[in-house]
């Protein structure tokens, strides 16, 4: 999952997967030719304990956890840091989130219907800020309100 970075709060934001699963290895097929796909292994899901993910803010340089913003099931959505202090994100139930980058408060939530596991982007039009966030077959957009 994409990561994103503020160099002005010099904060690391990620997606954090808290899962656990055991690699069985299975022998390649005795017909396998050369460049052959075979899939060298299987895996199993460890259900105990479980599972869940975060949106994280860290310290680039000491590792150290600011904040986490904590949702059941781990996501694979990346994350967008923006100048105007809010970072976007979301979770694998289909919400789409704001936070305040610096305290990670939760400042905006939508649900868009389906699994998210793409990185929201943004872009201008029209002297207009956006956020979009790629859901299932859906693209949801947000346009940001204006700044004074």
């Amino acid at each position: 999952m994409s990561p994103s970075y503020d160099p002005g709060l010099r904060l690391f934001f990620v997606t954090a997967r808290e899962t656990c699963a055991r690699f069985i290895r299975r022998p390649v097929p005795p017909n396998a030719a050369l460049g052959d796909r075979t899939m060298g292994g299987t895996v199993q899901i460890i259900t105990d304990p479980k599972s869940w993910g975060a949106l994280r803010a860290l310290d680039p340089v000491t590792g150290e956890r600011n904040w986490e913003v904590r949702y059941d099931g781990p996501g694979w959505a990346g994350v967008l840091a923006t100048a105007g202090g809010v970072v976007f994100s979301g979770d694998h139930e289909g919400n789409f989130f704001a936070v305040d980058s610096r305290s990670g408060k939760k400042l905006f939530e939508y649900q868009t219907g389906a699994p998210l596991y793409g990185p929201p982007t943004t872009y201008m039009l029209g002297g207009r800020q956006y956020v979009v966030m790629p859901s299932g077959t859906t693209l949801t957009a947000f346009a940001l309100p204006k700044s004074n």
